[in-house]
Formats: structure tokens, sequence, C-alpha cells
């Protein structure tokens, strides 16, 4: 069963998302239209019911946007929000009037009733079943759920997915415009304004009976010019507290705009809290002279910046084609299904001998470093832990010549391999 929240901005829609769904993590703020794409999840209660959450409508005649006129044809119930406070609900009988054109059971939600009074007549809106909640004091919620539990409700439960994916990079970088063409229709909302999208907004695919889930994520701004009052910081938050939660994170930058400063930095702590990861170079369409030497020489500047990234896939990316998308799919199934990597204790042994009998580590107060013992701790994460006389005091350069001898002998394009180090427990070594 699918539900649909609507209803005037700031009237609460996303406060009631957040208080009966499984993902209750949408942002909240007193700027409107806070909300400007819609959102799914699940029911707490059920999760065979899906609940969707949509901006407000802003617009002076109060006219259904056809994305959520496409919505209401697929969803059972609506549940229409209106703030207990308020006194003209002129707008809301238009758009109500507008809702029962599509035949759907429709549920009034009187939000903000913070003392629980249910003093207000809202009958001259024509609905029977009428719920007063605060959804701010979690008031009334567990009625209106106990009134879900009496619906018929098919087991139809397709929120599984294989891998996630999820896109970053600074505003106005084409992440959205990305998320609808990987999932074949317009989703997330894209504007040549900066800023646009505010939330995560997910959706899936499937590619060679593979469901991938994605979310868009919100441009990232520098933390600490941000006031912390504002909805940019809040948005920068939400967008930070998913990286570590994705398999596939995609980071964008627009070729005009380069491997800026503010790139370079979110690049980096993308970089860290990802497991897999792939760099894409946008824009190069508007490019129209010059595209090849400038595309190299930007890659160039890439890995000067950011040595790792020589391990990683660097795409350029035209307009987003068919050609450019199905591409894309296929590196991002090739690297998803590679996932349990497993490697032979005898087998990374043998390479660590080899490679550090080549390349011997310089000497430590005289001492010869010797490396006695390699273990894989983790797949996905791909984590391996050397084990040596000394641990604290490898040098970087040759941490980081490990680390490249191991992408480039293993084949670990795009993963996020690190290496640790731990003396060992042998007194005599």
């Amino acid at each position: 069963m699918k539900i649909l929240i609507l209803g005037m901005p700031n009237v609460g829609k996303t406060s009631l998302y957040n208080s009966i769904t499984l993902d209750d993590t949408n942002i909240i703020h007193k700027t409107i239209g806070t909300t400007r794409d819609w959102h799914s999840s699940y029911l707490k209660i059920n999760n065979n019911i899906e609940i969707f959450d949509t901006p407000g409508i802003i617009s002076k005649k109060n006219i259904l946007e056809n994305s959520i006129k496409e919505l209401i044809k697929n969803i059972d119930i609506v549940l229409y929000v209106v703030d207990y406070k308020n006194e003209n609900l002129n707008s809301d009988k238009s758009l109500l009037k507008s809702i029962r054109k599509f035949g759907k059971d429709i549920i009034l939600i009187v939000n903000k009733d913070d003392n629980f009074d249910q003093g207000k007549d809202f009958s001259n809106l024509g609905l029977k079943k009428i719920f007063y909640v605060s959804c701010s004091h979690r008031i009334g919620i567990n009625h209106f759920l106990d009134h879900i539990k009496n619906y018929t409700i098919k087991n139809n439960n397709d929120q599984n997915f294989d891998f996630s994916i999820g896109l970053f990079g600074k505003t106005n970088v084409g992440k959205s415009t990305l998320l609808n063409k990987l999932v074949g229709y317009e989703r997330s909302l894209v504007s040549h304004l900066p800023k646009t999208t505010t939330d995560v907004v997910s959706s899936s695919f499937i590619f060679k009976n593979t469901r991938f889930l994605i979310k868009d994520t919100a441009g990232l701004i520098k933390k600490n010019k941000i006031d912390k009052n504002s909805l940019d910081y809040f948005v920068t938050k939400k967008t930070l507290s998913i990286i570590n939660k994705i398999d596939v994170n995609i980071f964008l930058i627009d070729i005009n705009q380069g491997f800026d400063t503010q790139s370079k930095k979110i690049f980096s702590l993308i970089y860290e809290k990802s497991n897999i990861i792939l760099f894409l170079i946008n824009k190069i369409d508007l490019v129209k002279k010059n595209k090849k030497k400038i595309l190299s020489n930007l890659k160039k500047d890439i890995e000067d910046q950011f040595s790792q990234s020589k391990n990683i896939y660097i795409l350029p990316s035209s307009n987003f084609n068919k050609k450019n998308i199905i591409a894309l799919k296929k590196i991002i199934n090739e690297l998803t299904s590679n996932t349990k990597i497993n490697i032979s204790t005898s087998k990374i042994n043998i390479w660590l001998k080899k490679i550090t009998s080549q390349n011997p580590h310089p000497r430590i107060n005289g001492r010869e470093v010797k490396f006695k013992y390699i273990t894989q701790l983790s797949s996905n994460p791909l984590r391996f832990k050397i084990f040596g006389n000394f641990s604290k005091e490898i040098t970087k350069q040759y941490r980081r010549f490990l680390l490249n001898k191991f992408y480039s002998d293993f084949n670990f394009k795009s993963k996020n391999l690190k290496v640790l180090f731990s003396k060992s427990e042998n007194p005599y070594i």
C-alpha cells in the first residue's frame, strides 16, 4: 500500500513523515519550501506500506505539479495535512477539490494541536476521517497508526536493494541530472540555480538483475562558513552523515570549475569515508575548443593534488547521454559485483616478501625494517594489516609506495584500500 502526504507549505508534512516512517531524518526548517523533491520510506509498523513526503504547494493557483499528479495515480491513500492554528482554509479547499478528482481515499491530519484540544471544527473541508496530532510533541500519532492497521495490506514490499549509490559534489555540478538519467525519469528537481536540492533524494534502478538504490545529495558547502541555524548547515550535516553508509560514492565536478580548493576538500572527505568511489568530470560538452587537452590537464591536476586518484576511475561525461549512462552503469555493476575480495594468506605474504625485498624501507636508527607478516582484515571495506618490528615509524612515502603497489598488482581500481601497520608480537624480530 502507498500513502501520499500533501498540504500547504510549513504545515508539518515532513514532521509527520519523520514521525511515522523508518527513515526519520528528512530536514525540517523554518524556511518555507525546505522540501523540494518528494521522498519515500516505509511505515514503522508495517514495511509493506510506503509513505511519500512531498513539497508544499506554493503556486498562487494551488495547482498540483505534474510529478505530484503522477504520484497520486499510483497511491492508495492521501494524507492531507493542515495547521491547527490556521484560520484561512480557502487554499486547502481549492487543493482538495483537485485531489478528489483522482478518487483516492483522503484522510485529514490536523497538525500542531500541541495541547491536544481537538476543539476546532474542520468539517467544512468535506472530509470524514479526521485525526488531530502534534508531531513535535508526538501526540495523536499512535491513534492514527491504529486506524491504518484496519486497512487490508498486501505483502508487496520492494524496499530491498543489492547496492547503494551516492552522488556528491559542490552545488550545481549536475548530481540531480545524473540521478534522473540513471533512473530513467525526472525524479529529482533540476534547475540552473544552485542549492535546488536541499535534502537527500532517493530512487532506484535495475541493471543486469541487480537493484541499485541511488541517493542524490545536496551540494556541500564549507561548514565553517555556515550559520548553525541556517538551512545550509542542516543540509550539509545531512549529506555528510550518509557517506559511509553508501556502497558506491560518485563525486562530480564541473569541468569549467576544475578541481578547485573546495572540490579538493570535499573529495578528500568523501574518499576517506568511502568503500568504492568514482570521479566524474561533468559538462565536457560545454567545452568547444581543445577539449582533449583541457581534459588531460585536468586529470593530471587531480592526480597531482590527490595522489590516490590515480587508482580511481576518472570518467568524463558529456551531458549524460545514453552511451555515457550505460558505460557508467557497467562500471558500477563491475565494481559492486566484486566486493567480496579475498586474497589467500600465502599469496599476499609472497607478494609482501617480494616487494619489500626489491624495495626495502630505509633503516631506522641503524636497524633493518622487517615486514614479517600480512593479513586481510576485511573485504568491504578492503583492509589489510602488516606486522613488523617498526609500525609507527614507517614513512609516508613508503606507505604510499606499498598502497600503490597493492592497487596495481591486485587491480583494486576505485576501491578504498587501507593498509594498517602493527608491531609484531614476536620479541625476537
